[in-house]
């Protein structure tokens, strides 16, 4: 199964993800648009964007956040008016809350529900 590690200059890591690198420019939504151009149905993406996994749905793909949260359709709606008040945020400035470290049972999450996508994705 192939697999690819996303990124933009501005976040250039030296750690191995056992994923084929793809380095883009640090334009803004560099990211999204590359993975959006190259996924096809059933393909899983892993990202903790709530716009980029609500046009994935849209897709036909699937995905999944870091701590294991699987997206679905029936939130597509509830995703982008979050994706809006987080932007609508950041302009006026307003700090929103801090994320909550990443957990053991946020790990654990993440893997059962990236084996389930996986399982589904093979059928």
């Amino acid at each position: 199964m192939e697999s690819y590690f996303v990124f933009t200059f501005a976040h250039v890591t030296t750690t191995n993800y056992y994923s084929q690198s793809v380095t883009l420019d640090a334009e803004p939504e560099a990211v999204d648009i590359y993975i959006l151009n190259h996924i096809y149905s059933n393909d899983v993406v892993i990202t903790q964007d709530n716009g980029l996994a609500a046009v994935v749905l849209q897709k036909g793909a699937n995905a999944i956040s870091p701590r294991g949260h699987l997206y679905n359709n029936g939130e597509i709606d509830y995703l982008l008016m979050n994706r809006y008040e987080g932007i609508q945020m950041k302009r006026g400035k307003t700090k929103p809350k801090s994320t909550p470290s990443f957990k053991n049972e946020d790990r654990k999450r993440f893997v059962c529900g990236l084996e389930k996508l996986l399982t589904k994705t093979r059928d």
